[in-house]
This record gives structure tokens, sequence and C-alpha cells, in this order.
């Protein structure tokens, strides 16, 4: 039953059911009890509230069913639950009454088993008609600390997670089912084709990717918005959509690389070029919202990464190198003169999809696009390797006085940085420094020392949100032992 407060909040009443077992019980229960009720839980218990003179099993029948009585706490030990199954006692007179009522009754989150006892393998006490019964544990101090907040919204009916509001189905489910796309004959095709005819590489390389793009302009949201619909949902629904579309991209490429085709490498930096057209309107458009674009956006940033994380999974760095250091001529809304970018423009952070995946998910995450990312990695491929790409990024970027913000830094929580912490290898140094741009170990140490004295005293780079920064290059290299093994 709430009851309303001064404050209006509301007061909860529960009966605690609990055996004798010893002093020491008596009192823990008790101490239980007494925090309760300073969180405002009205909670009515036998050493306060059965008085000389009562009939104690009236009193307990009147409140396990009281419909004032909004929660019972079982505090289950050893001698609970050998009463309550050999219907001994108090506890077996509550037991007769409250079995009922937990197998008749629909209302069965009314009984809150607690934990506070368990045998030498671990296991709980639980009496025979609580066997399958979703408990809480206070069975040791560490846990009780835990999962008391867990208990009092159980008592509060305040869950910590909360069941999302029911969204509308994505419309593409519902649209005529659309033939296999042509990247994916173009895969299965390379090998026989290019067996043939090596020469053949390059124009299939573009013709797969005309063929990708073409695909891709086919995920635009403008024309699929409705009333009903929101432009945030059809942004999270398109990237999703794209998924088997993106696969064959990932699939092609690093088939391409982990075979070793040659192929010219600028068709892939004007593809990349390409791709930005998708960022705006078409000309015979007259208004448009900033954020409706965001998809294609999201899906240039993931690709990039995956380029990055195809290069450095086939120790291709030359590729990788030169995805890092191109100056590309990316579309840019207008029809001036384009000036060269870096790839840092791809770096890129849709609110529009952040505030919907937050909402859809009932919880706040460091970075929406980090989470997406990582969900949805294809066989062949690692979180670690990705977020190594993306670490990669950045500190390339930072090198160059540039910005990428590594989005999926935080997932990162421990472990082997392969493509960092090797370079204490003499022959992993000459594979990979053409990405830092140097050819002797002293000009790496060089940089790395400079940078460090450059940042000493400087906030690190990071989320708002984390105490946690992104660690410094400088770190993440052993300085002092670059190419000093074998």
């Amino acid at each position: 039953m709430e009851v309303a407060t001064k404050e209006g909040l509301l007061y909860r009443r529960v009966f605690i059911s609990y055996s004798w077992s010893s002093p020491d019980h008596e009192t823990w229960v008790l101490d239980l009890s007494e925090r309760l009720r300073s969180d405002g839980v009205d909670v009515i218990l036998d050493k306060w509230d059965l008085k000389e003179g009562n009939d104690k099993y009236h009193f307990m029948e009147s409140n396990v069913e009281s419909e004032k009585t909004d929660k019972v706490l079982m505090i289950l030990d050893k001698k609970y639950a050998e009463k309550a199954d050999q219907r001994s006692g108090g506890v077996g007179t509550e037991t007769m009454i409250i079995s009922p009522n937990i197998y008749n009754n629909t209302k069965q989150n009314k009984f809150i088993p607690i934990i506070v006892e368990c045998d030498e393998n671990e296991m709980a006490y639980l009496p025979t008609f609580l066997k399958g019964s979703v408990y809480i544990d206070f069975s040791t101090n560490e846990k009780y600390q835990i999962n008391y907040e867990k208990l009092l919204r159980s008592i509060y009916n305040r869950p910590a997670h909360v069941k999302p509001k029911l969204g509308t189905p994505p419309a593409y489910l519902f649209e005529e089912a659309s033939s296999t796309f042509k990247t994916s004959f173009i895969i299965r095709g390379f090998d026989s084709q290019v067996s043939k005819n090596p020469q053949r590489v390059n124009p299939i390389v573009k013709e797969f990717l005309n063929e990708f793009f073409t695909a891709l302009q086919e995920y635009s949201i403008h024309s699929k918005v409705s009333e009903n619909v929101t432009y945030e949902k059809l942004l999270f629904d398109s990237i999703n959509q794209y998924l088997p579309l993106r696969d064959d991209f990932i699939t092609f490429f690093d088939k391409l690389l982990r075979d070793e085709y040659k192929f010219d490498i600028d068709i892939l930096l004007k593809f990349l070029e390409k791709i930005t057209i998708l960022f705006y309107p078409s000309a015979e458009r007259n208004g448009y919202l900033t954020f409706e674009f965001d998809n294609f956006r999201f899906i240039a940033h993931e690709l990039f990464l995956y380029l990055v994380a195809i290069g450095i999974k086939n120790e291709k760095y030359v590729l990788v190198e030169e995805l890092l250091y191109n100056r590309y001529y990316f579309a840019n809304g207008s029809t001036s003169k384009r000036t060269a970018e870096s790839y840092c423009e791809l770096n890129f952070e849709s609110k529009a999809i952040e505030r919907y995946y937050k909402m859809i998910y009932s919880k706040n995450y460091y970075s929406a696009t980090a989470e997406i990312i990582l969900k949805r990695i294809p066989d062949g491929f690692t979180k670690d390797l990705l977020i190594e790409s993306d670490l990669l990024c950045h500190y390339i970027a930072d090198l160059n006085e540039l910005e990428w913000f590594p989005f999926t830094y935080t997932f990162k929580t421990s472990g082997f940085f392969e493509l960092f912490h090797r370079m204490t290898s003499r022959r992993h140094f000459d594979k990979v420094k053409v990405l830092f741009q140097v050819k002797t170990p002293e000009e790496m140490r060089g940089i790395l020392t400079g940078l460090k004295q450059e940042r000493f005293g400087k906030k690190g780079v990071g989320f708002t949100t984390t105490a946690r920064d992104v660690i410094p290059l400088y770190t993440i290299i052993d300085v002092n032992n670059i190419a000093t093994s074998k």
C-alpha cells in the first residue's frame, strides 16, 4: 500500500518472515529492518508489532495476505529451509500461508526471497516451495552492500532497468525483398576472372565500388519519412539495414589484401571522396534537415575504420599509410572548388543516432557510435582490432596536429596492443615504421620523446564523462626499447 509522505514520495509496507535461528541471525534481521525503515519502508516485524496476548498465527496470516502489505520478505537460511520443508514452528505456519499464494496468486512478485546463507558448495538454502524462484543474494557482506539497492528498488517497484517503449517495426521488413546485391556476384566470380586475366583486377575493383555506391544510395531516408516515423528511427534502421552490403565491402577488400592482389590504391581513395556526395542533398532539393544524411556519415566512418583494420590485419601497412596521409577532395555541399582534407573529416558522431540509441536501450552510453560499431563485427575481425585501428587513426592525426576522436577506446580495458607493443621487435618496426613516416628507431624515439615533453602537464584526450583518457602514444610504445630485439 502506498502512503504519501511530506515530500510527495511514497512509503511502502513490508512484512518480514524469518527463522529465530540464532541471536546473531535475529540481530541481522533487526539491523536490516532498521535500515529499511530509515529508507521509508514501513517494516512489520514480530519484535516490534507482535504484542503479548496477540494470536501469533493470526498476526502472520493477516500480514501475509493483507492488501496493505506490498511485499513479504523471506529471509532464508538453513534453519528456515528445514522448518519450511518440515512445516514446523512459526516458519512452518508461514510456509503454509505463503506457499499457496506463490503457487496460485498471479502477483508472485509480492514475495521476495532473500538468501543469507549457502552450503559448502555455495548453493543457496531454499525451501522446496521456492525452488526455481529468483532471489536476492545477501549471503556475504559484499553481496549485501551490492544488492541492498536492488532490494529497495524491488520494494518500491523502481527497477534499474526499465523495459523500453514498444517502437514501430522497421519499414524495410515489409517492403518487397530486393535481389541479391551485385557486389555479392562480383565477389563470387572474382578469383576465376583474375586467374584467367590478372590485368582484370583494377577494372573489377572499379566495378565493385561503382555497384556498391549505387546500392548504397538506396538507403537514403528522405523518401521514407512519414508522420508515424521519426528521422532518428529511420537513421538507425538504415545503418542496420545496410549491414549485408557493408559485409560485402569488408569481404571484398579483405580478400583483395589477403590474397595479395595488386590494385591501384587511387581507385579506393577516389571512392572515399565520392561517398561524401551522399552527405548532402541533391541539387534539386530545396530544404533538408542537417542530420538527414547522418546515416551516410556513420557508414563512411565505419567503412574507413574497417579499411584501416583490414590493412593492419593483413600487414599491408603501405596501404594504411596511404589511407592516413592522403589528402582527399571531399564533397562539401557546394559547387565551389573543393579543398584537400584529411581522413579526419570522416570521424563522425551523429547526435540524432546517439539520442535514439540511448532512448531505445534506456541507458546512457559514452558513445552509441562505438556501441553500434563494436556490436556488429563480422567473422574474421575482433573488437581489439577495431579499437586498435581507431587508436591508430587518433595517434596519426595527433602527430600531424589533426583531430580524430577514437570513440571505441573505452572498450579496451586491458590486454595487448599488437601494433604498438611489438615495436620492440626490429622486424615489426621495419614493417610499421611507414605508418609514422620514420626510417630509424632513433627518429621514432625522438618523435615520442618530443610528444611527451609537449604534453607534460596538459589534460589528456577522452570523454568528459569519464576519468579515463586515451592512453598516450608515448606510453603505449616502449620508447626506450624500440627495435631492440629481433
